[in-house]
């Protein structure tokens, strides 16, 4: 599959580094394609056109710069990793304010609950693998990211439509406790067991 991620931070890299490995192709959009040079780095509108599933590896306080410099995303999956600084103040994720941006696009929450450290190798010891929660409204764009999440190790968890990531998005704040208040480091992840 085409994988086009837009930015190259950690996050981005992360990703594409792992759905490279998995046997995607990737390309990373940028919006000055002479200031991060490298093997597959192009444009943004350039990523945008040739990607089948788009990547958002940008802080969230430029997603809408970077969605809107993209150009025609139409029916475009998006995958949205970010996380907004602070909870949005009404009832919306930070993902439906993304999703309002592009109103034509199938956006996609997943992978907002690990670091980068954890997108590299969602394996643990024992077996057990990372869950990612997969939320959207389109049922085709979340089986497509649920596939992706897989192929590159992740226990990955239909989660239903793009509403479920109100809920879905709390769990990042139980993961900063363990993270940062509890000394446990950023390499840790959640698994869904279940029976």
């Amino acid at each position: 599959m085409r994988i086009a991620v837009f930015g190259r931070g950690h996050v981005g890299a992360a990703l594409g580094h792992a759905l490279s490995g998995a046997g995607h192709e990737v390309r990373y959009g940028v919006r000055d394609p002479a200031e991060a040079e490298g093997p597959g780095v192009v444009a943004l509108t350039e990523a945008a056109e040739w990607g089948e599933v788009l990547i958002l590896g940008v802080p969230y306080g430029v997603v809408d710069e970077v969605l809107q410099a993209a150009g025609d995303l139409d029916g475009k999956i998006i995958v949205d990793p970010t996380n907004a600084p602070k909870p949005p103040t009404d009832e919306r994720s930070s993902t439906q304010i993304i999703a309002s941006f592009v109103p034509t696009a199938r956006v996609v929450r997943a992978f907002n609950t690990v670091p980068a450290e954890v997108m590299v190798n969602p394996r643990f010891e024992g077996g057990a693998r990372a869950s990612t929660f997969v939320c959207a409204d389109d049922p085709l764009a979340r089986t497509t990211v649920c596939k992706l999440a897989r192929d590159i190790g992740f226990d990955a968890v239909d989660a239903g439509p793009l509403k479920s990531a109100c809920t879905i998005d709390r769990l990042l704040g139980v993961w900063r406790t363990l993270a940062f208040d509890s000394g446990l480091g950023r390499n840790l992840a959640f698994q869904l067991l279940r029976r």
